[in-house]
């Protein structure tokens, strides 16, 4: 059985957006791609820096200090100097609600 918390309506985030919902210390993008909504750190793993203050085109969010490049369908790493994978949440739409499973 998973962890799963409430994260935010799932209306918030139309196709083809990102949007940054928090949750505690955390901060985790929600990108809805094509209609399905996948959730990561908003972190990009070079050096940190806010996946959802980037672009988001075509299913690649570019992040806006250093230009590394991530495929949203999996989060792996495009482009120099991404320092690897995002880390996924597991997600799940339940009554109109985003929930993620946290799993620490």
């Amino acid at each position: 059985m998973g962890d799963w918390v409430r994260l935010g309506d799932a209306a918030d985030v139309p196709p083809g957006k990102v949007r940054c919902l928090r949750l505690a210390d955390r901060k985790v993008a929600v990108f809805n791609e094509n209609g399905t909504l996948l959730a990561y750190d908003d972190y990009c793993t070079h050096v940190g820096g806010p996946l959802t203050q980037g672009t988001y085109e075509n299913g690649v969010v570019t992040c806006l200090w250093h230009g590394a490049q991530f495929r949203v369908a999996d989060g792996a790493p495009l482009t120099p100097p991404a320092g690897g994978r995002l880390r996924p949440y597991p997600l799940r739409i339940r009554d109109g609600a985003i929930e993620i499973d946290l799993g620490d």
